[in-house]
């Protein structure tokens, strides 16, 4: 089994989307995702990735910009948290993702 996966959604408009990733125990984790329009790449869409549990619950861990690609990353990620990632287009938010780790 390799150590990455790769998963898409397409959610209905306003829909938000939970998803948990588990990583080995020694091995660090990150997110990696591609942010499109639903056929073409959105490059320059703004990416902000939050604390959503815990005491730090809220605070801005990153803030990425997707590349030509509609693509971006963040890692390393803490395991056992619980994070927020936001994607905004123009000023607009257009996706919103839990992702457990």
């Amino acid at each position: 089994m390799s150590a990455f996966a790769k998963f898409y959604f397409r959610p209905a408009p306003g829909e938000k989307i939970h998803t948990v990733a588990a990583a080995r125990e020694d091995e660090a984790s990150g997110l990696f995702g591609r942010v499109t329009d639903g056929e073409k790449p959105l490059g320059g869409a703004f990416v902000l990735l939050f604390e959503a549990d815990g005491p730090a619950a809220g605070r801005l861990v990153s803030a990425v910009t997707t590349d030509v690609d509609g693509e971006f990353a963040f890692g390393p990620l803490e395991a056992g948290r619980l994070y927020l990632a936001k994607i905004y287009r123009d000023g607009v938010k257009i996706r919103e993702l839990e992702i457990s780790v």
